[in-house]
């Protein structure tokens, strides 16, 4: 039998347990942040580029590829096709590349791919160093999540290439599939790769790295994202690229070349990161190959590089102005403030460029530069500065572009001066991509 405070004590505890079966649970696990399903009718360029950082964000190809990267690719029926052809009159071809304009530090990467079927292809699926704080490229680091090269000989269609840019030591691996061979650093399957469709996984963490094969484990091996100076190398891009041909590797016995056109086709390209929050699932998006975060998870709080935030500017005119559009008088001087909100620690020796340009023509109007340090702007109580400038008065009427960027010098390896874009994050309410060298900061249309 109850006595009454016993009766007291049990609705107490019964109060205490629903309160805590309310509150929201934490769960660690993967955290979406990045992905493209390919749904439209066209490659999102506020996501992608479709060249190579180096060579001012130009280069088509490396070393010797008998490929040069062009536009051609083609989103059709939630497939991103990478398109290779023979070029009329060259011993060349025209391909495609795609790669995002967001960078990380670690995570799970993830795509499903068809993959080509000719002597001379090289696809792959990779990360690559960004610009560092000061806008400089290292290399490495590396990390190649597939690459499928078809040669005839060496390399045939049940091959798939998977490796790292480092000093190569089979003791690094601590687990391997019975059908990938760390000698070559190549999984070798029961049938040819290019027969249907197939989802690649890649988890980065900060001391080893995992790839996965239709959600099978192949290799963890350890692994650290250094420069070659043994410093913490730049976050990663990713990059998935139709190379063809190259002496060195997939063309080193010739390329079919009546076999093209050939595609390397993309359902979807996912990133997920680590996070022992309350966003945390056990999957990454809807795939239903994710590795078990419980797993695979890692600790770390750097999930990508601090980058300063330009954010929407104004121009004095119109006292409501549109989001990233003002309009001024063409007899007047246009005065603008340009707020940036810096991360903490970021050096303050860097040089602010706003520039104008015609929007139709790219033609430069003006420029003005200032130092962006500290106490020299107004502050805000979002926390950015407002730097105020004043240029001429544009003197015929029209729609006009006002860009944007931070200047650093600093010197290259060989002791070189160099004066560089910093990378920038771009949230001024015009549409382009999130992180760049320069940001559109608005449009003045002038009257």
């Amino acid at each position: 039998m109850f006595t009454k405070k016993c009766q007291q004590f049990l609705a107490v505890t019964i109060v205490m347990v629903a309160s805590l079966s309310t509150r929201p649970a934490v769960s660690a696990g993967w955290e979406l942040v990045f992905s493209d399903e390919f749904n439209g009718n066209k490659l999102d360029r506020t996501k992608w580029a479709t060249r190579y950082i180096y060579e001012n964000e130009s280069m088509d190809h490396f070393k010797d590829e008998a490929q040069r990267y062009r536009d051609n690719h083609v989103v059709a029926d939630g497939v991103l096709s990478l398109v290779a052809k023979k070029m009329a009159g060259a011993n060349l071809f025209e391909s495609a590349m795609i790669r995002s304009h967001r960078t990380f530090y670690y995570g799970y990467y993830e795509a499903r791919v068809f993959l080509p079927n000719a002597k001379g292809v090289f696809p792959a699926f990779w990360l690559e160093a960004d610009y560092d704080i000061d806008g400089k490229t290292w290399h490495p680091p590396e990390a190649d999540i597939f690459e499928f090269v078809i040669n005839g000989v060496e390399d045939k269609a049940n091959s798939l290439h998977s490796n790292v840019v480092a000093p190569f030591n089979e003791k690094q691996y601590t687990y391997v599939d019975k059908n990938f061979i760390t000698k070559f650093q190549n999984l070798y399957a029961a049938e040819d790769l290019n027969l249907g469709w197939h989802t690649a996984g890649y988890v980065w963490a900060p001391d080893k790295v995992s790839f996965f094969w239709d959600g099978k484990l192949i290799y963890t091996r350890n692994y650290q994202w250094l420069r070659k100076d043994g410093q913490l190398g730049p976050p990663a891009h990713v990059d998935l690229n139709f190379a063809v041909g190259g002496s060195q590797w997939a063309g080193r016995h010739g390329i079919d070349e009546a076999a093209f056109p050939q595609a390397f086709k993309i359902d979807y390209v996912r990133v997920c990161q680590f996070t022992s929050s309350d966003k945390g699932a056990r999957q990454c998006g809807p795939s239903e190959v994710t590795p078990d975060p419980k797993e695979f998870g890692y600790s770390t709080a750097i999930n990508d590089m601090p980058k300063p935030v330009f954010l929407p500017a104004t121009a004095q005119g119109e006292s409501q102005p549109k989001a990233g559009v003002s309009s001024v008088k063409g007899a007047e001087p246009v005065k603008m403030e340009i707020p940036v909100k810096v991360p903490d620690g970021y050096p303050s020796n860097r040089l602010l460029q706003v520039s104008i340009y015609d929007a139709a023509t790219r033609s430069l109007l003006a420029t003005r530069d200032q130092r962006l340090q500290e106490g020299a702007q107004k502050k805000r109580a979002d926390g950015a500065g407002v730097v105020e400038m004043t240029f001429p008065a544009i003197q015929r009427i029209g729609n006009f572009l006002v860009e944007g960027r931070l200047t650093s010098e600093t010197t290259d390896e060989k002791g070189a001066r160099q004066v560089l874009p910093s990378p920038v994050a771009c949230s001024t309410g015009v549409d382009q991509p999130v992180k760049a060298r320069s940001c559109r900061l608005l449009m003045l249309q002038v009257h």
